[in-house]
């Protein structure tokens, strides 16, 4: 039969040279072609005409395709007119979804196939014109129906060509029914757990592995009838017999009133044998440290923070509820004599890394005094100006008791050693003191005949370096000496003795205070030579032990240390990739979109060419188009730089914060391009600028824009009530010569009894394998190396204000700025 109406197509893209190829590529066919650039054209014509068909381009300017879909939808002229997408940018499944949502019948990605395009146009101008002839013929009915046949056909074609794409997946997919029967399994899931799946009947999770059936039960019961998805992990055995920990993510889907689920399991076992491992070695540790009454410290100059482990805390005194305060807390605790020395070493630390051993006496609540021993290592960091000290910190408080007992001993009023010889040596080594028996002793006729006269005169041979040595060790230690010498008194009379020493204060400067006990007379060795030999060798012998095992324990910490490091480094890796990985969904949606517009200008020119209809002044305006698409790649390759690792870590720049934080919002907008989220930027001036690591810089903001849009997202679908709107305002500003850079959402907030715990390594509220928990400790690191601090304020279930505090560079700002004290 003859058509008295010619179906009419209308496009609507906003780049005539898309509009310039549909033209030529759909010319030909037997209908009235419509093309518009301005989707508020378009929207006035719809209403006053009928057409076919409705081609649209997603993103434009004014109003996107979704948008203008959901109005002509709304409209009366044709609101049951068939639509098909066209688009470069939103190439995800929630964008197609959304397509559909809109009222869409078709989702073409650019570039497309001429032929594939050409065929499902025709596909619905044949069912514009055989409605209209259905409308005035009912014999047309049948043909109507063979099309739809038809397309029926091609659904099941591109349902089977999803089915293939997920059948490659590495990921184990399962999909049940509401009764938790297998509808889908995909080769990596069967091959995991070496089951067959015969495609028609419906099997139980029990038959597949009762392990499985429990985990993922207990998994969709999470859901609770309200979210959407869960994520959990467990150990299973495959069918090789590997012990394997999986992570599941649970979706829930309703279609057509029936419920189903979708589950994608992936192998974390490596993850999770890395955590525990780390686990494993700090638990370790703490074990060596209690046993052996060593703890660990570290501390720098900036913050003033000491972090210490447990039995660092334990040996002073602290719980784990105010470590915030342990600086100051010692300072107070210290013993009045030793806390000024320690004051002026920290004041006065030399810049250059060097060992620093120490003592200080410490005073518990209860009145008990300890003595410790500090030996820490301090590195100098020119770059930041801060010195970072960390060390070990050891209990010598039974030592310090034995030597307080054998200082009192001999002291110099002691009537009990009125039968040994006492002395006492200036710093020069000089006799500044003798008692009558040690007078008697070295045969001197008084004290004043010996005072000033060197103390290592009366040693004789390899026991006058042996002397020296000894005196030497005596009085650069807090300790004791103790050897078997042999002494030549002022008449040359050889005796062979005990000398015991210790260091001591002599007018004020440090000498030597000692004991000589003779073991030896006439060539007969004394009844009691044997038992003072004896002491002499058990004491060297349980020294050397001591210090031994104490370099041991000290070669262990370090191992242990080092290991620990690598691991940080190791998760701290692991948190850039899965910021990467967030990125990743809008990088090739982004660079996608101005390829695809150089694809269509090579087509329009070659196409030009084919029917000799070109010239210069076309081929320099196509070129001018090609060279902006480019531009815009360049400029959106020069924004992730955040992520480029050849980035070196003590790179210091001049960082223009206006211009960092707009490159910071374009890359999170393409990120989260499907949400509606209002952004505010308001900065006090264009001149604002800090020194630092630009890259890190970026990537501090972005994370901070990272956790507003997830807490956004979280309260959304936690709240049953009307949605609000969802905002996030940022604003930089000067306070105190500070640059202040505010984030702050509308969000869930955090929980009053998280807040002081956010910024602690792998700590996260997120559920399991979603995060690492290093997120905002990495940034408070790089905040900290600019000089900076970063602070937040929240209430739960209302905002959540992340301020990075700054130092603002005046001396290179472009125009003077007045400061504010606010």
């Amino acid at each position: 039969m003859e058509l008295d109406f010619t179906p009419q197509l209308l496009i609507v893209d906003d780049r005539a040279e898309n509009l310039e190829l549909l033209k030529a590529l759909l010319g030909k066919l037997h209908v009235g072609l419509e093309l518009i650039q301005s989707p508020i054209k378009a929207l006035q014509d719809i209403e006053n005409k009928e057409y076919a068909l409705i081609i649209l381009d997603v993103q434009m300017p004014q109003m996107d395709g979704f948008l203008l879909a959901q109005k002509i939808r709304s409209g009366h002229m044709n609101k049951s007119t068939p639509i098909i997408f066209l688009t470069a940018i939103f190439l995800d499944k929630q964008s197609e979804s959304k397509a559909y949502e809109c009222g869409g019948v078709d989702f073409i990605m650019k570039p497309f196939d001429n032929a594939i395009l050409i065929n499902k146009i025709n596909i619905f101008l044949e069912l514009y014109t055989n409605r209209r002839l259905v409308e005035s013929q009912n014999k047309k009915l049948t043909v109507a129906l063979n099309e739809k046949d038809l397309l029926e056909g091609r659904l099941r074609n591109l349902a089977s060509n999803y089915r293939s794409i997920l059948e490659g997946q590495s990921e184990l997919i399962l999909k049940m029914d509401s009764l938790h029967r297998v509808e889908f399994a995909n080769k990596a899931f069967t091959d995991f757990f070496n089951y067959t799946l015969d495609g028609i009947s419906r099997d139980s999770l029990a038959s597949v592995n009762l392990v499985l059936r429990e985990q993922l039960i207990q998994g969709i019961e999470k859901l609770n009838g309200k979210k959407k998805l869960t994520t959990f992990e467990g150990q299973i055995i495959n069918s090789i017999g590997n012990n394997v920990c999986l992570e599941w993510t649970v979706f829930k889907e309703i279609e057509f009133d029936d419920t189903h689920y979708l589950a994608i399991g992936r192998d974390v076992s490596e993850r999770k044998q890395l955590k525990d491992t780390l686990v494993k070695k700090e638990s370790v540790l703490r074990r060596i440290q209690k046993k052996a009454k060593i703890g660990s410290f570290e501390w720098d100059s900036y913050s003033k923070i000491i972090r210490g482990s447990d039995e660092f805390l334990r040996l002073y005194d602290f719980s784990s509820i105010d470590k915030e305060n342990i600086f100051e807390e010692i300072k107070l605790k210290t013993h009045i004599d030793d806390k000024e020395a320690i004051e002026r070493m920290l004041l006065n630390l030399p810049e250059k890394n060097q060992k620093i051993e120490f003592e200080h006496r410490y005073i518990y609540n209860n009145g008990e005094i300890k003595h410790f021993k500090i030996e820490m290592y301090s590195e100098y960091r020119e770059v930041e100006e801060i010195f970072h000290l960390y060390g070990l910190v050891s209990d010598i408080s039974q030592k310090k008791a034995l030597e307080l007992t054998f200082k009192e001993s001999l002291s110099l009023e002691n009537d009990a050693y009125s039968d040994k010889a006492i002395f006492e040596l200036n710093a020069k080594k000089q006799i500044s003191y003798l008692n009558d028996y040690a007078c008697k002793f070295l045969e001197c006729k008084e004290l004043k005949d010996s005072k000033g006269i060197e103390f290592t005169q009366f040693f004789k041979g390899e026991d006058t370096k042996k002397i020296k040595k000894i005196l030497n060790l005596a009085s650069s230690k807090k300790g004791f000496v103790f050897e078997l010498l042999s002494i030549v008194t002022k008449k040359h009379a050889l005796k062979r003795i005990v000398l015991a020493a210790h260091s001591t204060l002599v007018n004020n400067e440090k000498g030597v205070r000692g004991i000589m006990m003779e073991i030896v007379t006439n060539g007969e060795v004394e009844n009691n030579s044997v038992e003072y030999k004896d002491i002499i060798t058990g004491l060297k012998r349980q020294e050397q032990e001591f210090e031994d095992k104490t370099n041991k324990l000290k070669e262990k910490v370090e191992k242990e240390l080092r290991i620990n490091d690598f691991h940080r480094q190791l998760l701290l890796k692991k948190s850039e990739l899965e910021s990467l990985g967030k990125m990743a969904g809008s990088m090739v949606n982004e660079i996608n979109q101005p390829l695809t517009g150089i694809s269509m200008i090579m087509d329009n020119i070659l196409l030009r060419l084919s029917t000799n209809n070109i010239d210069e002044e076309y081929i320099r305006e196509k070129c001018s188009q090609v060279f902006a698409d480019i531009d815009r790649i360049k400029k959106y390759l020069s924004q992730i730089g955040i992520y480029n690792s050849s980035q070196k870590e003590n790179t210091q720049e001049l960082i223009d914060v206006k211009s960092l934080v707009h490159d910071s919002l374009n890359l999170i907008k393409k990120q989260y391009k499907t949400r509606t989220v209002e952004i505010s930027f308001d900065a006090c001036s264009d001149d604002l600028y800090v020194t630092g690591n630009k890259y890190k810089f970026q990537k501090v903001i972005v994370d901070i824009l990272n956790n507003a849009y997830e807490s956004i997202e979280y309260r959304q679908q936690a709240s049953d009530a009307k949605k609000k709107v969802e905002w996030i305002k940022i604003t930089a500003e000067l306070v105190n010569k500070n640059v202040v850079i505010a984030i702050k959402d509308n969000g869930c907030g955090i929980d009053p009894d998280n807040i002081n715990y956010i910024f602690e390594p792998f700590f996260t509220t997120k559920q399991s394998g979603i995060g690492s928990g290093l997120g905002l400790y990495i940034s408070k690191g790089i905040v900290q190396k600019m000089n900076g601090q970063i602070t937040v304020n929240s209430k739960k279930n209302e905002f959540t204000e992340m301020k990075l505090i700054l130092p603002f560079e005046f001396e290179n700002s472009k125009e003077t700025i007045k400061f504010e004290n606010n």
